[in-house]
């Protein structure tokens, strides 16, 4: 009984850390940077969008290291191989948390050097490419999550064939 409270904590805490992470990033992407775009200010702009994605980042970082350890009991937890559909979400995963790391230390970091510099042309361009960046990174999260919900289903039973489905004769 214990270990069924255990893991059901485990998944609760996982989807909360989904909710922040890709609410993070839809939040960002589809409502904060577009409604930021509207004001007449270009230093305003890329201020608020400094802002937005400091604040994106650490939010975002919170959520992955929660994603991670969540996966690491998860794979404490599995009897033999891994599943393909979890194989294959970590895979995604990964890539997920290189982006991340390249948006927030690459791109991003590019961006506030050339404000602090006053390039508000280089730091404009910076956060246009950091916005396409983490739109990837957004559909890959996703398939991360659809991957981790939906693989179970997709496998089909033990002693079940395409076959069965297929007319006779």
């Amino acid at each position: 009984m214990t270990a069924n409270l255990l893991y059901a904590a485990v998944v609760a805490v996982r989807e909360v850390a989904n909710v922040v992470l890709l609410g993070s990033l839809f939040f960002l992407l589809f409502v904060q940077l577009p409604a930021i775009a509207r004001l007449k200010s270009a230093r305003a702009r890329l201020a608020l969008r400094k802002a937005s994605f400091g604040r994106l980042f650490l939010w975002g970082w919170l959520g992955l290291g929660v994603l991670w350890l969540t996966a690491l009991y998860d794979l404490l937890r599995v009897d033999g191989p891994l599943p393909l559909h979890s194989s294959a979400a970590a895979v995604l995963a990964a890539v997920f948390t290189l982006i991340f790391i390249i948006a927030q230390f690459g791109i991003y970091l590019q961006s506030i050097i050339a404000l602090d510099e006053g390039n508000s042309e280089r730091a404009a361009w910076l956060n246009h490419q950091l916005h396409w960046v983490l739109r990837f990174a957004f559909l890959l999260a996703l398939a991360v999550l659809m991957l981790h919900q939906l693989g179970p289903v997709l496998i089909p039973p033990e002693g079940f064939s395409l076959q069965d489905l297929l007319p006779q004769g």
